[in-house]
């Protein structure tokens, strides 16, 4: 059973490694023979279309983590890893493909999966010679050890972020009505959908209509007037950032002004690039916020990242960086670039210290067992945590 690191004590064991290796004068070993080419990780990532606000932050986490793990030799001296990022354009064919390519190039690992590609890969990846980790999906079915693992926490699980967040609000702020708004196309969201309905009505809200709203609509004048005119006392969301911040800003147009409860995926600046002060009033349960680290490696991690990028990292920064350091460690327990070598080593991973907390690995998949961060979007675009006294 293997615990990953945190990125400071992983410096650490490696200097004392590279040291050790040194004085031996013993150039056998398996780090040695990666060394020779390294280790190729590739990346098809969302970096343009609708879920750029995800992919691109995921995709600069993920560069983040893999330079961090090349400047302290956490490999091995002279190993480096090598991480390729394509843009998958939206498209899961594309991301098929790409898949297919890294293969052919040598890739001893990929990380992957967002959710409008997850269907399409993940089934893929468990039946090929190359492992997958799953950076951002929320969905359980699309982990098959040892060849797709996951660092994504699953909101959605029983007892899960999801539950204890409607526990919670009910009790703070006494909704008695709801109205579910749902990307009824999406078979995650769909799936998040009935846990938020099913939270709802064990705290005796009733739901009094259940909308669906497909991912790529655009014109929310139908759904928003539909909503604002049960005059519910709250709006859940179980839909993706972007549609969330719209019907947002519809629901306001028309005078709703009641909380909107929704997923971390609304946590990105872009959103309130799209809604404005429409999003003042939306809330969520996140595991990582830049602006409330919750142990000294998130702190480290804001700093590196603002430093590199001149931005704070949001959650998806931090789902690219937990990855990215979960593929490094199996790269270096493998010891070889063979991919078949590299799954028995992930599959091998117990926990993690992470930018959340610390994780555990059951069958492949992290699980948390904190409730989060409670934040809520200020009518100034910032996020503001929620104060439940």
């Amino acid at each position: 059973m293997i615990h990953v690191l945190s990125p400071r004590r992983r410096a650490a064991a490696s200097g004392a490694a590279l040291l050790l290796a040194g004085a031996a004068l013993s150039a056998c070993s398996s780090d040695a023979a990666a060394g020779e080419d390294g280790y190729l990780v590739g990346f098809p990532a969302l970096l343009s279309g609708p879920a750029a606000f995800a992919g691109e932050p995921l995709a600069q986490g993920a560069k983040l983590a893999a330079a961090e793990i090349n400047e302290t030799g956490f490999l091995g001296d002279g190993v480096e890893v090598d991480l390729k990022v394509d843009d998958l354009k939206n498209d899961p064919a594309v991301a098929i493909s790409l898949y297919r390519q890294y293969v052919a190039d040598g890739a001893s690992g990929v990380l992957c999966c967002g959710a409008a590609e997850t269907g399409a890969l993940a089934p893929l990846i468990a039946d090929s010679e190359v492992p997958g980790i799953v950076t951002s999906a929320n969905r359980a079915e699309a982990v098959q050890v040892p060849k797709v693992f996951s660092t994504v926490l699953l909101p959605a699980a029983e007892g899960g972020m999801y539950d204890t967040f409607v526990d919670d609000m009910v009790a703070a702020e006494g909704y008695e009505t709801a109205v579910l708004a749902v990307n009824g196309d999406s078979d995650a969201m769909t799936i998040d959908g009935d846990v938020w309905e099913a939270a709802l009505e064990r705290n005796g809200v009733e739901v009094l209509e259940r909308v669906n709203i497909a991912m790529a609509d655009t014109n929310y004048t139908g759904p928003a007037t539909k909503i604002a005119g049960t005059k519910a006392d709250v709006v859940v969301s179980s839909m993706l950032g972007g549609s969330t911040a719209q019907l947002a800003r519809a629901l306001r147009d028309r005078g709703y002004d009641q909380r909107i409860l929704t997923s971390y995926g609304a946590s990105g600046d872009a959103l309130f690039e799209t809604a404005g002060a429409a999003m003042a009033g939306v809330a969520f349960t996140t595991p990582f916020a830049a602006g409330y680290p919750g142990n000294e490696l998130a702190e480290e991690f804001v700093a590196a990242y603002e430093k590199e990028y001149d931005e704070a990292p949001d959650l998806f920064a931090a789902q690219g960086y937990t990855a990215m350091w979960m593929m490094a460690q199996g790269l270096k327990d493998a010891g070889d670039p063979d991919p078949a070598k590299v799954s028995a080593a992930l599959a091998k991973v117990s926990g993690m210290e992470s930018v959340y907390g610390d994780l555990t690995f059951v069958d492949g998949q992290a699980t948390f067992d904190q409730a989060g961060t409670y934040l809520e979007w200020t009518a100034q675009g910032e996020l503001a945590q929620l104060d439940l006294g």
